[in-house]
């Protein structure tokens, strides 16, 4: 999975493999500081199984909490390799919809893949959610 993009929003791209699957990792700290040696950090685990994304902390801290905190949110998720079907996504914990669209990647070149966009689920990247796509 790529990482996001800009200082209070960003996107999201998942490649999926043969199984519709995928996983990966995000490391977020202030970039100036010592201060992730003290639990300032975000670290987040993703995972898409099952028609689900889940974003989970992998975080860990002496009290149990992040010292460290972003209001950054997720404006877009763009899956490659999930076959055309999905109408909609629902946001867990907060029973919210969001968009969901199918079409072409546009890039460089001849080739634009079709990816399954979710925009603006609008959840945050230091929370704790589940995507499903419907």
């Amino acid at each position: 999975m790529e990482g996001l993009g800009g200082e209070d929003e960003g996107s999201k791209v998942i490649a999926l493999n043969s199984s519709q699957a995928a996983e990966g990792e995000l490391y977020v700290d202030d970039g100036k500081s010592f201060e992730f040696e003290q639990g300032a950090y975000i670290h987040r685990r993703f995972v898409f199984s099952n028609g689900k994304l889940t974003s989970s902390n992998l975080a860990t801290s002496a009290r149990g909490k992040s010292l460290f905190s972003s209001g950054c949110t997720v404006e877009r998720i763009i899956l490659l390799g999930l076959s055309p079907g999905p109408k909609i996504a629902l946001i867990e914990p907060s029973n919210q919809k969001a968009d969901v669209e199918f079409g072409p990647l546009q890039l460089r070149g001849e080739r634009n893949p079709m990816v399954l966009t979710i925009r603006k689920p609008n959840v945050r990247i230091a929370d704790d959610w589940t995507i499903k796509v419907l």
